[in-house]
C-alpha cells in the first residue's frame, strides 16, 4: 500500500494460543506452530506443550495435539517457559520438540504422530537449563536435529519411521538451530554449536571443518547466514 489507514491496516483475525517463542511455520494455508498450557488451565497434574495447525485465513484450529512437559528438576524460567522449537513442515509431515526433547513427527493434515522419540530418555541428550531450542531441518529423506552427548552431537533420523541414519561427533551442544548450505556444489550442514562453528556432511554427519568460537557460557545462540560470495 502507498498509505495506511490512520488507525493501521485492518485486523482479518486474532486468537489466543499459550506461553512459548516457537515460530510459525506457513505452508499451503496453514499455520503450524506450538505452544504451552498451564496445568491448572489444561486439567492436568502437569504443564502441556501443544502442537496446533492453523487455517491462516481465519486462525480457526484444524487440529491439535498435547503432551505433559514437567519441568526437569533445575531447569530456569526466568526468560519463559518455552517450546522453543518452530515446526519443520516438509512432504506431509510436521516435526516438533518440545523443551524436554520430546520429538514428534506428525501428518500435517490429521495430527496423528507418525513416529515418536524422547530424546533425553532414548539418547541420554544432555538437559538443557533453559530447555531444547533446536528447529529440526530436513535433508533428503531425513530429518536433521542436534542431540547432544557422546558420538552424537547431531543425529539424523529417517523421515519414514524415524529410525536412525547416522549421528556423529562429540561436540558440545548449544541452543543453536543447524543450516544446510551449498559451497561450489558441496551441501554442507553448518552447526554452530557449544564452543565451535562447525561443517558437517548432511549425507553421514562427517566433520567437514570446524572452527573455534567459545563463549563464557557456551553459549552460541544465533542462526548462521549464509550468503554471497561462500560468506559465513
Amino acid at each position: 500500500a502507498n498509505s495506511w489507514p490512520t488507525d493501521g491496516p485492518r485486523k482479518v483475525w486474532s486468537r489466543p494460543l499459550g506461553e512459548g517463542y516457537s515460530g510459525v511455520a506457513v505452508e499451503a494455508g496453514k499455520l503450524y506452530t506450538m505452544y504451552r498450557v498451564s496445568a491448572s488451565k489444561a486439567g492436568s497434574k502437569f504443564d502441556r506443550e501443544v502442537i496446533v495447525a492453523l487455517d491462516a485465513q481465519t486462525g480457526k484450529t484444524l487440529w491439535e495435539d498435547g503432551y505433559d512437559a514437567p519441568f526437569e528438576p533445575g531447569m530456569k524460567k526466568e526468560n519463559g517457559p518455552g517450546p522453543h522449537v518452530t515446526p519443520l513442515v516438509t512432504g506431509n509431515q510436521v516435526y516438533t520438540v518440545g523443551i524436554t526433547g520430546k520429538f514428534y513427527c506428525k501428518d500435517k493434515n490429521t495430527g496423528k504422530t507418525l513416529w515418536y522419540h524422547d530424546l533425553m530418555e532414548e539418547y541420554q541428550a544432555p538437559r538443557r537449563d533453559r530447555g531444547y531450542s533446536c528447529s529440526p531441518i530436513a535433508y533428503k529423506q531425513t530429518v536433521i536435529a542436534p542431540v547432544g552427548g557422546p558420538g552424537q552431537a547431531i543425529m539424523a533420523f529417517s523421515q519414514k519411521d524415524g529410525s536412525v541414519v547416522w549421528k556423529k561427533n562429540d561436540l558440545a551442544s548449544s541452543p543453536s538451530s543447524p543450516l544446510i548450505i551449498n559451497v561450489d556444489g558441496q551441501d554442507q550442514l553448518v552447526a554452530f554449536l557449544g564452543d565451535v562453528i562447525a561443517g558437517l556432511d548432511p549425507n553421514n554427519g562427517s566433520l567437514l571443518w570446524s572452527h573455534p568460537h567459545k563463549t563464557d557460557w557456551g553459549l552460541n545462540i544465533s542462526l548462521p547466514v549464509w550468503s554471497e560470495g561462500n560468506l559465513l
